[in-house]
């Protein structure tokens, strides 16, 4: 009978090591499993931190760029207008050639004087009208913006209608309209030599 109990009692025994050993095995792998899973889980942040700290500096990248493309063509933009402003505010000078003599002349930005000029040199045969002005109709008809002067100055160069180029030596009032060109120089010695009656002019770009 002593024998059947300890017999029991070392099955028992062994039973329980065994649910021990058993349960001691399914813990560890339960930790090696958590363990697993928090490291995968740390690579997945690290990773998508890397990920993320990658597209801000390619964004970063962009927008400098893109900044840096701006500021390009901004100044381009200012070189330009300066340019621009630069070629508005040069004079236009242009040559008179009377008898042999060479008088300056100082013409508007405009689009007449455009069409004007891109006809020079030219020489033509100016005749005398009421003993104050030389004019000529031109071959081509130009752009006009005439308004009335009230008051023409000896020197002024105007247009008149679309293709009559007047040259004016004389001051005098005025109802008539005309498209402002310009005026000579030096208006006395200009003047001086133009005198009574027809004459021909040479008109030229100053060098």
């Amino acid at each position: 009978m002593k024998k059947k109990q300890i017999v029991i009692i070392c099955i028992v025994i062994i039973i329980i090591l065994l649910a021990i050993v058993i349960g001691l095995s399914v813990f560890n792998q339960n930790e090696n499993l958590n363990e697993v899973n928090t490291q995968n889980t740390s690579v997945t942040y690290t990773n998508t931190n890397d990920a993320g700290v990658n597209e801000s500096q390619v964004l970063e990248d962009v927008e400098e760029s893109n900044t840096e493309n701006n500021i390009v063509n901004d100044e381009e933009t200012v070189t330009e207008g300066s340019k621009n402003m630069n070629n508005q505010n040069e004079e236009i000078k242009i040559n008179l050639i009377v008898n042999h003599k060479t008088f300056t002349a100082t013409l508007n930005h405009n689009e007449t004087v455009n069409e004007l000029i891109s006809m020079f040199p030219m020489t033509l045969h100016m005749s005398d009208l009421h003993a104050n002005e030389k004019y000529n109709y031109l071959s081509s008809s130009l752009t006009t913006n005439s308004n009335t002067p009230e008051r023409i100055h000896a020197g002024d160069i105007k247009l008149f209608g679309n293709n009559c180029l007047v040259v004016f030596y004389d001051s005098f009032s005025t109802s008539y309209s005309y498209t402002d060109l310009g005026k000579v120089d030096d208006v006395d010695g200009f003047v001086s030599e133009l005198g009574r009656g027809d004459i021909t002019i040479t008109f030229e770009l100053a060098n």
